[in-house]
């Protein structure tokens, strides 16, 4: 039997020991969505644990709704906190999120939340960091559990201030992602879409690009794949990939990166976003934007000679975008 480091399995909980300026979260997002009808709703639910530069630490879970950006952040003591190995487990009080199904029990005075989901058919990827997954010192590190897969069940909202809903996936679309760290970066921009227009089979698409601290000095990474149909595409600057155009003007993102293969055109629609939480050495202070709901459009083209071979074009609603810190630098060149 091969025992792989925990740091190839990233779903496991990171922070064995760990107990100061340390952050680590998973990102679970469901969507409702029809492939006749682009209009989609997301909850993305992330529970996680903080510790600052003190040694207090708490856990939480988060939750941040695409049809009106409403978020809400859920504080427990640190000894509500418990993770297992095999089968991968994290649980918060009552509350517990596998690779299988997520229980979700939650309340204040605003809104309770309850979730009974199951998950299926998860779509597993190499780990997204390449060769930096092996550097030890990383500010943050950022892996990918599932690309696609689907999610049964159902989600109860009621909150105070309108009539209750019930969100019933039958089946909805999932994504599930995770951070563990010191500090987010100070500066970075993240995509994550699905539900493409037209296409046959699943299709899912994330990317991220960076400002990263590196050996006192700092420079802009990105990474971003593209799953079509079983098949993936993995655009990085590790594997010689580079940003040929950064533009943000009136709420439209539109990015151009290429690499020795492909090129890729990237363009996005902002809309309002909601508000989370974000650490910073390993405390929750920093407050950042997240829309989920953007309009985004992803092109892919294979390189040629003569003229460029078109591979994939799609069109989807419903994504996730953040645009956190200065955007202009991540424009410039290393």
């Amino acid at each position: 039997m091969i025992f792989l480091p925990r740091f190839l399995n990233p779903v496991l909980f990171q922070g064995v020991g760990k107990t100061r300026s340390y952050f680590e979260g998973w990102y679970f997002k469901q969507t409702i969505s029809s492939k006749n009808d682009l209009t989609q709703r997301s909850i993305a639910i992330i529970p996680g644990i903080s510790w600052d530069a003190q040694g207090t630490g708490h856990a939480f879970i988060q939750t941040i709704d695409s049809l009106d950006g409403s978020s809400t952040y859920f504080r427990f003591p640190v000894e509500a906190f418990c993770f297992q190995d095999k089968p991968f487990c994290v649980s918060i009080g009552v509350n517990r999120f596998s690779l299988q199904s997520m229980h979700l029990d939650l309340q204040d005075e605003a809104i309770a939340i309850v979730a009974d989901l199951s998950f299926h058919k998860l779509t597993p990827i190499r780990p997204i960091m390449g060769p930096y997954t092996f550097v030890p010192f990383m500010e943050c590190n950022h892996g990918i559990v599932s690309m696609h897969h689907e999610v049964t069940g159902s989600i109860t909202l009621i909150r105070k201030d309108r009539d209750g809903e019930l969100l019933s996936f039958t089946p909805g679309i999932g994504y599930i992602e995770k951070d563990w760290g010191r500090s987010m970066p100070s500066s970075w921009i993240w995509i994550n879409a699905i539900n493409f227009d037209g296409s046959a089979g699943p299709v899912s698409f994330f990317f991220s690009l960076a400002n990263i601290p590196w050996l006192r000095k700092h420079f802009n990474g990105f990474i971003s794949v593209l799953h079509v149909d079983g098949r993936e595409y993995r655009f990085a600057t590790y594997r010689q990939g580079h940003i040929d155009l950064l533009e943000y003007q009136g709420g439209i993102l539109r990015i151009l990166l290429s690499d020795r293969k492909y090129k890729v055109e990237i363009l996005v629609r902002q809309t309002d976003a909601g508000e989370l939480v974000a650490p910073v050495h390993g405390t929750m202070d920093c407050r950042i934007g997240e829309c989920n709901n953007a309009w985004v459009r992803v092109v892919v083209k294979a390189k040629h000679r003569l003229s460029d071979a078109p591979l994939f074009d799609g069109i989807t609603t419903g994504a996730g975008l953040e645009l956190v810190g200065d955007i202009v630098r991540l424009a410039e060149k290393n």
